[in-house]
């Protein structure tokens, strides 16, 4: 019996690189006015070197992009001339500029409604490797668990954070479905412990992973219906 379904954020619930493609172009406009110096210094490439150098030192930051944005920014404004305390306070106003314009999104048509009707049958949280907060949305009233990267240190497809959400929901892997748009991340790492996986698709792309989902949806309007077909389906 399915207790727990567990939902990816980004390109799951809404669509991801045109928004943080805006968000990147409104920091980079309030640097330029805040920290001319820095936009000065730092091309496109030579940011790529930035955040290089601060893997380099911090290889565990890889699985927290909220403190590595914040490190690779304050790392190039203390390059590009910023005393220290200049360059934290600059680098953390910088993010919230950013992450401000991260959630100016838009969901995928029937985001609300579909976890409307999941969040009165189900436990619902959310697991994801970007910095996107369903808080911010005011999708927090449909999940009781929120996991991301940046809190649990390691990103999908690591089980921890699939273990985690199981642990706080107080479920077994066979009593949870996740539900995700990458094939790795999202599916196998789901598989890999012994959860059931659904897969968005939304573009109708051909499958590049190791291991199927046990199903596939191309909009989010179909995930009901089929969690009450899998429901029956598992009880034989």
């Amino acid at each position: 019996m399915i207790q727990l379904v567990t939902f990816d954020l980004d390109n799951t619930l809404w669509e991801t690189e045109s928004v943080v493609a805006n968000a990147e172009r409104i920091l980079a406009e309030w640097l330029s006015r805040h920290a001319p110096e820095y936009t000065a210094a730092w091309d496109k490439d030579a940011r790529k070197a930035l955040l290089t150098e601060v893997l380099e030192g911090d290889p565990e930051l890889r699985h927290r992009v909220t403190p590595l944005r914040i490190a690779v920014l304050e790392l190039g404004l203390r390059k590009a001339g910023y005393p220290a305390d200049e360059a934290r306070r600059l680098a953390l106003a910088g993010f919230e500029v950013f992450i401000d314009a991260r959630h100016r999104l838009e969901y995928f048509p029937h985001t609300e409604l579909v976890l409307e009707l999941l969040s009165r049958q189900y436990q619902l949280a959310c697991i994801s490797n970007g910095n996107a907060d369903v808080r911010r949305l005011g999708l927090d009233r449909y999940f009781s668990i929120i996991i991301s990267a940046d809190e649990v240190g390691l990103s999908k497809p690591h089980p921890a954070p699939f273990l985690t959400a199981l642990e706080r929901a107080g479920v077994e892997p066979q009593q949870a479905v996740h539900i995700g748009d990458h094939p790795g991340d999202d599916i196998q790492g789901a598989l890999d412990v012994g959860m059931h996986t659904l897969w968005f698709n939304p573009q109708g792309s051909a499958w590049a992973g190791q291991q199927r989902a046990h199903g596939e949806v191309r909009c989010l309007s179909e995930i009901p219906p089929w969690l009450n077909r899998y429901q029956r389906y598992a009880k034989r």
